[in-house]
């Protein structure tokens, strides 16, 4: 018998739950059960697979870790909590991977972009709903669900950090290279992030603890 996880899911991972990203994201495939488990065994490429004796699910995955590609058995019971656990996992994982390759060269980018240099670049939890920050030595960590939001908003986070290379603090001068930065007044800006930020932050928290 399958030890079950008792609490319930913020969110279920199923074929109805999706994510539109510009770097990262899953399809779903129906396959026949015993079709499936042969295929388990003799696929070339890397993958991850959940199996018992009544379920089958397999998470086919990209060298660059840019989408997931996941085939279910026919009779896959996605209400099985430690099924949603082993997805949530699966695809925090593969977020996280993903984002240690595209975040750092995104933010070298804008570096380049506006001569504005640091240090070194952490892809890694943070605290709370800090979503990136900078140290005294100009080091940058932002977190790996970030690359899960609108590129616009990636690029805002970035850009936010970057402007403590000059400025640690909040005050009115950080404000101000800030909005140089972003060619836009930074504190309505936020505001306007705030608003889309509200639309993924809930799922981004789900996945990624």
């Amino acid at each position: 018998m399958e030890h079950q996880i008792k609490k319930e899911p913020q969110f279920w991972i199923n074929p109805n739950f999706r994510l539109n990203s510009p770097h990262f994201h899953f399809a779903w495939f129906k396959a026949d059960m015993t079709v499936l488990r042969q295929e388990a065994m003799i696929m070339s490429m890397e993958r991850k697979v959940y199996q018992t004796n009544t379920q089958c699910v397999v998470c086919m995955i990209k060298p660059d870790h840019s989408s997931l590609d996941i085939v279910y058995a026919d009779n896959t019971k996605f209400d099985n909590l430690r099924l949603q656990k082993w997805l949530r996992e699966t695809i925090r994982d593969e977020i996280t991977q993903r984002a240690k390759i595209v975040l750092p060269c995104r933010l070298r980018e804008l570096e380049k972009k506006h001569k504005l240099f640091g240090n070194r670049v952490l892809v890694k939890k943070l605290r709370g709903n800090i979503m990136g920050c900078c140290s005294v030595y100009n080091d940058i960590s932002l977190i790996p669900g970030l690359i899960i939001m609108p590129q616009a908003l990636i690029d805002s986070v970035i850009l936010h950090e970057m402007a403590h290379y000059k400025h640690k603090h909040h005050r009115k001068s950080f404000w101000s290279f800030l909005s140089q930065l972003l060619g836009e007044d930074a504190k309505m800006q936020k505001e306007a992030m705030d608003i889309v930020l509200s639309k993924y932050w809930l799922q981004i928290k789900f996945l990624m603890k």
